[in-house]
């Protein structure tokens, strides 16, 4: 395609999914699989940031935990997965367990475990997350290997490869011909690395630009070795994931549809 410009085709296929490998497929819902064994791989949750962001004087409508489910019930029933894995920060308060996490991340778990099997993967921000999986009968894991792929959430000391991980939360701009721009959250796949990195699965926890790893804002300590300048994003839209270029497209300027 070249410099990450959009193809009228990827607009109008709309694609709602894409094999980037053999065993690899991205969904447009900001989650992906490994096909092999159907695993579903979502990661970023943050369920109680509404009650968090309270905590702090800003006040939202407690709503992204029933948006969430609504888009997990969706995928699964167009993919069928065996398993679920969650890429952590399944809750998002680190220093204690909020009431509203109490009741959602226990709703959102034995909804989780009534679609598939389920393994849930500790995130920076699940200090206290094993009070309430242990009350479930779930084991909370730092990692799991799946169908020879390392699931991480990211945050720890650099796991193998091939590696799928979230904590990023990576975002890129689509910009239009007059200076506007929306927002998008993204994938960021580097083939050579044999690394994804998942778009956070919450609806409100902030995108992080993908230019900014140009210059070395990386969070995860796997991927400060990385040319992620080389990797590849894929924007999730209303329209279904559209390909973006590389990272390194993102800071060239303005992309026109």
């Amino acid at each position: 395609m070249g410099k990450g410009l959009i193809s009228s085709r990827d607009l109008r296929e709309g694609m709602q999914h894409l094999d980037v490998a053999p065993d690899l497929r991205l969904i447009n819902g900001r989650c992906a699989m490994l096909m092999r064994s159907r695993t579903l791989l979502l990661g970023d949750l943050h369920l109680g940031i509404e009650a968090s962001l309270e905590l702090e004087g800003m006040q939202l409508p407690r709503a992204q935990a029933r948006e969430m489910r609504r888009r997990i019930d969706e995928v699964v029933s167009a993919h069928h997965p065996k398993r679920i894995v969650v890429l952590g920060d399944l809750k998002h308060e680190f220093s204690r367990n909020l009431d509203q996490e109490w009741s959602q991340v226990r709703e959102m778990l034995e909804h989780l475990g009534s679609l598939a099997e389920l393994t849930v993967v500790r995130g920076n921000h699940d200090n206290y997350l094993a009070t309430i999986t242990s009350r479930l009968g779930l084991e909370l894991v730092d990692q799991a290997v799946i169908d020879g792929v390392h699931l991480s959430h990211g945050h720890l000391t650099e796991p193998g490869r091939p590696l799928v991980q979230g904590h990023e939360h990576p975002s890129a701009r689509l910009f239009d011909g007059v200076g506007g721009y929306v927002k998008l959250p993204a994938f960021l796949y580097h083939p050579q690395a044999e690394v994804l990195v998942l778009p956070a699965f919450s609806p409100l926890a902030a995108g992080n630009d993908v230019s900014t790893l140009l210059a070395g804002d990386v969070l995860s300590p796997g991927l400060r070795e990385v040319d992620m300048g080389e990797a590849l994003v894929f924007g999730c839209s209303d329209i279904g994931l559209i390909r973006l270029g590389k990272v390194r497209d993102q800071s060239k300027g303005r992309r026109r549809a």
